[in-house]
């Protein structure tokens, strides 16, 4: 009976010797898996963020920075530069102190880039003052090719702000762009499509107190879609060629809420001949009333031409399921100017000089 007592008690130390053993063998393999895993991930994102650097470059952009440093293992992948500078074919540059992207493991172009450092562009046409912006808190997501093509990026910002030298600082409390994807032109669609959705919230500048509702912009939406490739080359360039060959905005629906006036509208925008925002939208307005007061009060409009005004939208409107008075009047951008039906609200100015 010893004996066999022995034989069991070798037996079972013998199966445990191999069970740890063969243990110790598959943590090493799955450590060697997970460290070559991470290695090939953290080589995707470097690959594809090298790509994009260089089809930049291509087009004629010069790109500095230190260099990149990765790190994050073993369940992020983190790419860290500093002194990030960008200068395009045109001359204006953009900056920033610190730049980092961060991904997973197992999607390492799905990429979140902190953007919270300040920014500057300068080397503006026309000698215009440069531009700093900063934010209480900014990142992006984008997701790129290996080959270092952008499919698509979404922006998100909270107290941005956006300076001038020498002047007042635009506001916006909290912004939300998305850009993309990019659908390519095709055999049934002649034009490249991009789709564009930006929501904003409490837009504030010195300037729009000089307009006739003056109160900062609480809200504006946009969700429309960018028909058309805009070329390679210098921007003024560029957008008389987008628009020569058919290009333009589509807005599918655009909101803004600002001071009394409530407007949503569609339509389609393009640039006219000196690059200055064209087209006409269908639009549906609420606080028409209280903006003709404000017109009136800021001496825009007589008194008479008040009158006309509110007899003609007491015709034209009707009362909503809010109770409020709505019209459905054109927007109009011609000739530099910004109408809401027959009274003209501001100056337009090129979107390239």
């Amino acid at each position: 009976m010893m004996v066999d007592t022995d034989k069991s008690v070798r037996q079972s130390s013998s199966i445990a010797k191999k069970l740890i053993t063969s243990g110790l063998i598959l943590c090493l393999l799955c450590l060697s898996f997970s460290v070559a895993f991470w290695f090939w991930a953290a080589n995707q994102m470097e690959t594809s963020l090298n790509r994009w650097s260089e089809k930049q470059r291509s087009r004629g952009f010069e790109i500095s920075h230190s260099p990149l440093s990765v790190s994050g293992f073993p369940f992020l992948v983190r790419a860290e530069l500093e002194e990030a500078r960008i200068k395009s074919p045109e001359g204006w540059y953009w900056q920033t102190s610190r730049l980092s992207a961060e991904a997973t493991p197992w999607s390492p172009l799905s990429m979140i880039i902190d953007l919270s450092a300040n920014h500057i562009i300068d080397g503006l046409p026309n000698n215009h003052p440069a531009i700093t912006i900063e934010s209480e808190w900014a990142k992006s997501t984008a997701q790129l090719t290996l080959e270092g093509e952008l499919l698509n990026a979404r922006l998100q910002a909270d107290k941005l702000v956006i300076t001038r030298k020498s002047h007042h600082p635009l506001t916006v409390a909290t912004l939300d762009t998305t850009l993309g994807p990019l659908k390519p032109a095709s055999a049934g669609n002649s034009l490249q499509e991009f789709n564009i959705l930006i929501k904003a919230q409490d837009i504030n500048h010195p300037e729009l107190n000089k307009t006739p509702l003056e109160s900062p912009i609480s809200q504006l939406n946009l969700d429309g879609t960018l028909y058309g490739a805009i070329p390679k080359t210098k921007l003024k360039k560029a957008l008389h060629i987008w628009r020569d060959t058919g290009g333009f905005l589509s807005l599918h629906d655009m909101s803004l809420r600002w001071g009394p006036l409530l407007l949503d509208a569609r339509g389609k925008i393009t640039v006219d001949n000196q690059l200055r925002p064209s087209g006409h939208l269908d639009s549906r307005i609420e606080g028409a009333g209280a903006v003709v007061k404000k017109l009136e009060k800021t001496g825009i409009i007589n008194k008479g031409q008040s009158f006309g005004i509110k007899l003609s939208l007491a015709a034209l409107g009707k009362t909503n399921e809010r109770g409020r008075h709505e019209i459905a009047v054109p927007l109009i951008m011609k000739d530099g100017w910004l109408s809401i039906g027959p009274v003209t609200l501001l100056r337009l100015p090129p979107v390239s000089q």
